[in-house]
């Protein structure tokens, strides 16, 4: 790739396919970044969901190895002049994605919150952690991706690819997956974990996610992501294989079962009001279970000492929407909290939750054994 007074020369080879001129190359994301654009009129609206999924499996991919993307298919619009290397774009033009707008994004949001974490480990003083995610948010900005650019298509062609190359199967609801999948031991233990609760807490077992409105104070995604983030410490791993670490299956039970009934210390009476309080909300649960992991890494105590120093959050967190403990994504406007599940927000708030811990006597008491 070079850039002359900003022209961008993408390496490759052009070929005809159904009379219609190609450009077929290999670039750095980094540079896609820079050069593509979304056109309203031919995509369809962002699905945010489907970003997210996408952006998970890409923060997973790459902290365990390589990761691989069918090609993105995009249109020049007669922006781009053949030349014998393979095209020029000239300075200030884009090419327009066919095929690839969540692949894009979801890749542009997983440099952001590998960024989001990178910043929280060097916060909290784990430099060695920040340099591994400046490596992967490093391997991400260079990653190859393949491209096929249309020369020369009209918008009409532009939507009718963009329609038969859309049309896909509909995966199972997450919901489902959560009540019958064998083959996920998360979920498997998960099921196990609600059957021993559902009696002391209302578990929405169908929906992946809870509505204001519903009575349940949790559901069986959600305590799946718990328990990863939990045995892990991780916000993004989608891993289907419990890590027991130096557990056994039955007190990993036990101590999953411990951290969800701490909640009905901890959490106010009127918990599952979510226009009230914060208890029922997806990104303040997960970020319990990643407080207690960080406790139980940082000042080596058990998980059941660890998940004890929840209680005093009981008189440091009033769990109201407003609560200065929630700064970071409070709304004055809505006058309540947004966005509380995203990486960056669970990270914050688990930092928030565990310096209000170490300000108690409790935690100190630890740092002494």
């Amino acid at each position: 790739m070079t850039y002359q007074e900003m022209k961008v020369t993408i390496p490759g080879k052009t070929f005809t396919q159904f009379g219609k001129k190609i450009l077929i190359s290999q670039i750095q994301f980094s540079t896609l970044e820079a050069i593509f654009e979304v056109d309203d009129a031919v995509q369809r609206k962002l699905d945010l969901k489907r970003r997210s999924e996408i952006r998970e499996f890409i923060i997973e991919s790459v902290a365990e190895g390589d990761f691989y993307f069918s090609p993105f298919i995009f249109s020049s619009r007669g922006n781009i002049r053949e030349v014998p290397e393979g095209g020029e774009l000239p300075a200030g033009c884009k090419i327009y994605i066919l095929d690839g707008q969540h692949r894009t994004y979801a890749l542009l949001s997983a440099v952001s919150h590998l960024r989001a974490r990178k910043e929280t480990e060097e916060e909290i003083g784990n430099f060695k952690e920040a340099e591994q995610l400046q490596s992967l948010i490093d391997k991400l900005k260079t990653y190859p991706v393949s491209i096929q650019i249309y020369l020369d298509l009209e918008t009409k062609d532009e939507k009718q690819l963009f329609n038969d190359i859309n049309t896909k199967r509909k995966e199972p609801h997450v919901g489902l997956v959560m009540q019958y999948d064998q083959r996920d031991e998360y979920a498997e233990l998960t099921r196990l974990i609600a059957r021993q609760l559902e009696n002391v807490m209302e578990i929405e077992s169908k929906l992946s996610r809870i509505t204001v409105n519903n009575s349940a104070l949790t559901s069986l995604t959600v305590m799946r992501r718990c328990l990863i983030a939990l045995l892990e410490g991780s916000l993004t791993s989608n891993d289907n294989k419990v890590n027991y670490g130096e557990l056994t299956r039955e007190q990993v039970v036990s101590v999953a079962k411990m951290f969800f009934e701490s909640w009905l210390d901890i959490f106010p009476k009127k918990m599952t009001d979510r226009k009230k309080f914060t208890a029922g909300y997806t990104g303040i649960q997960i970020a319990l279970a990643q407080t207690v992991y960080q406790i139980h890494k940082h000042y080596d105590v058990s998980y059941e000492e660890a998940i004890n120093q929840l209680l005093l959050l009981k008189v440091a967190c009033s769990w109201k929407h407003d609560d200065p403990l929630y700064a970071h994504m409070y709304d004055p406007v809505k006058k309540r909290i947004i966005n509380h599940s995203t990486t960056n927000a669970m990270q914050r708030t688990a930092l928030g939750f565990k310096r209000k811990i170490e300000e108690q006597e409790g935690v100190q008491m630890l740092d002494t054994k």
